[in-house]
Parts: structure tokens; sequence; C-alpha cells
């Protein structure tokens, strides 16, 4: 929310009142830009792998995005290889495994 205060602030007086006009007429719908810029975050690779931090070639079908988290907060981590891939989700079953071993003491 801060960007998008700052965005508005960044305005011009006639620019709201263009921006307001084309919300109430239907010409801008927020909503709609705000899901296509999610969509294209979430087609983005990362630069480096999490695993090893190796640079990412951008067309590499060796390469691979997971997606994880709840629906409000979703994580993101791209790998170099299948090996790093795996690395990351072992360590991440451990690391949930020791947490609900805490809860449970």
């Amino acid at each position: 929310m801060y960007r998008f205060k700052q965005f508005l602030e960044a305005l011009e007086h006639y620019e709201l009142i263009h921006l307001k006009k084309q919300v109430e007429q239907g010409k801008l719908d927020v909503v709609k830009e705000v899901q296509h810029k999610i969509k294209e975050h979430e087609k983005k690779h990362a630069a480096d792998c999490a695993t090893c931090s190796n640079d990412l070639k951008p067309y590499n079908s060796n390469n691979y995005t997971i997606m994880f988290g709840s629906e409000d907060f979703k994580k993101k981590a791209s790998f170099c290889g299948l090996d790093c891939l795996e690395y990351f989700l072992i360590n991440l079953k451990q690391d949930k495994d020791d947490v609900n071993a805490e809860k449970i003491e």
C-alpha cells in the first residue's frame, strides 16, 4: 500500500481527476490490472538457484520453479537442476518436521 500511496502522491490534480473518471466509467479495471501484474510476477523465474546460487539461464529446460505457501503469502523458488530442487525439498520437509516437533513438546 505504501507504494500505491507514493504513486498517488506523485500524480498531479488533473491526473487524479482523470484516473478517478476512468475507474468510475469502467475504462480502468484496477482488479484486472492487479491480477495481470500478479500473473506476470508468477511467470518470472529467479535469477539465481535457491539452493546453490548458480545463475539461471532463462530459457534452459533444466530450470525448475516451485510456488509454495499459503494462498495470501505465496513463496517462489527456482533451481538449476533436479538435484538442487531435491535438496531444497528435503530441507524444507526437515524444517517443517522440526517445527511440528517443537509444537508437540
